[in-house]
């Protein structure tokens, strides 16, 4: 997928995001917030991986898509379980969490770092490899000593 020419739309509309992520956490709709950082952080994840304005589909389809699925049902869940147990101390706990942080420990946290490490097993070549990591180090080192 070809990102070359829209790199400043996102770049816009990742800065309009973080303004309604903020505001809208400023007004208490903060699962919303959360479901729109995944968007936010599934921008920058399209940015950093694009080689050359280049996304690989396959990286793409996973472990992108699959990553992000996993955090907003982490955020939707843990959003529907504070409100069900709002003021009220559960009767159950998930493996010793509160119903409400489970998702957040057991998708967010382990299902994104599983699909993160499993994609790098899985797609090794997709990744920055060090000489791409050199060929920045490079350039970011000649742009210092301009």
């Amino acid at each position: 997928m070809n990102i070359k020419n829209k790199e400043t739309p996102i770049w816009v509309l990742i800065a309009i995001l973080w303004v309604v992520i903020i505001f809208l956490g400023t007004k208490g709709h903060f699962v919303i917030g959360m479901c729109l950082g995944v968007l936010l952080m599934f921008l920058h994840m399209l940015l950093g991986v694009a080689k050359n304005g280049v996304v690989s589909k396959k990286f793409l389809f996973y472990p992108m898509i699959i990553w992000a699925v996993l955090w907003l049902v982490s955020f939707i869940l843990s959003g529907y379980w504070g409100t069900m147990f709002d003021g009220v101390m559960p009767s159950f706990t998930i493996l010793g969490f509160h119903p409400s942080f489970a998702p957040t420990v057991f998708l967010y946290w382990l299902g994104g770092q599983l699909t993160l490490n499993l994609g790098l097993y899985l797609l090794p070549d997709e990744w920055l490899s060090d000489a791409e990591w050199k060929e920045f180090c490079d350039k970011a080192h000649a742009l210092k000593n301009k």
